[in-house]
């Protein structure tokens, strides 16, 4: 073969290496919304085995609706900011919910989280969005 093809060919072997490695970590904390409208907001985290040491989970909140309650309780309402906060230490590996009761109704439109935590794996930080 010639050597021209070997050295394009090289680098072609380690892309699947690369891309197994990013579906790894996308897979250590996973987010999504279960119910996002009405007067309710489910958002489900599924953690994989190991499960970083913590989450961070940050839930804006759409203008004009109110928390009325949450589950777990949030480490923190910024009414201002509309954004409600979880730090959730040592999470047990399997499915989270998260769930925040409203006292009016809302379409969905306005309402996004964020959670970040550490790959136990490599340590690098990863930010989930869910819209």
């Amino acid at each position: 073969m010639n050597t021209i093809y070997k050295f394009y060919l090289l680098p072609l072997l380690f892309v699947p290496i690369f891309c197994m490695s990013a579906e790894l970590r996308a897979e250590s904390v996973q987010a999504r919304y279960l119910e996002n409208s009405g007067k309710r907001t489910v958002l489900e985290l599924s953690v994989a085995d190991p499960a970083p040491t913590s989450i961070i989970v940050k839930q804006r909140i759409p203008e004009g609706v109110a928390v009325q309650s949450a589950h777990p309780a949030y480490s923190k309402f910024s009414p201002g900011k509309r954004e409600v906060k979880w730090l959730l230490k040592r999470p047990l590996s399997g499915v989270q919910r998260i769930v925040l009761n409203y006292s009016r109704s809302f379409s969905g439109k306005g309402a996004s989280a964020v959670i970040r935590c550490k790959n136990p794996s490599d340590g690098s930080l990863m930010t989930i969005t869910v819209q």
